[in-house]
């Protein structure tokens, strides 16, 4: 058994990254002096399961869309955003766009929620989409 998340977490990055117009960061990486709109990739749970057959992971990915505004904020700047990456991810129905990672089979990719918040810091105006994506993995080592 392995752990699947940074895999996959590894090909969100290889999906969207330079692909998006905004920068895309892993969890923990934004640089603290970034204000400008980007998204960042942020793990939030695994579920394993051992079906005698193979070993199956259930993963859950937010993508967390953060637009910066100094005046009054415009909500659509992060649903393209938040299109462009769904685009990518499916560009048809059923089959996802991720790539494949050593050990592992993505079978799955499925939107399952989204949360909006806006705040106030710093002088700025930020608004953030929130996207959770559940996937379902197959270990193939």
């Amino acid at each position: 058994m392995i752990n699947v998340m940074a895999p996959l977490m590894d090909s969100w990055q290889e999906l969207i990254d330079s692909s998006i117009s905004v920068p895309v960061f892993k969890e923990g990486s934004v640089p603290e002096d970034l204000h400008s709109h980007y998204v960042e990739l942020r793990a939030e749970s695994e579920s394993e399961d051992d079906t005698m057959q193979s070993f199956r992971s259930d993963a859950v990915v937010i993508t967390d869309i953060v637009t910066v505004f100094n005046v009054a904020v415009d909500r659509s700047v992060a649903e393209r955003i938040d299109n462009e990456i769904k685009v990518l991810l499916k560009s048809v129905p059923g089959i996802h766009n991720l790539q494949p990672q050593t050990g592992m089979q993505i079978l799955s990719v499925v939107p399952e929620s989204s949360l909006y918040f806006e705040e106030v810091g710093g002088g700025k105006k930020y608004y953030r989409k929130l996207v959770r994506y559940t996937h379902r993995i197959i270990q193939t080592t």
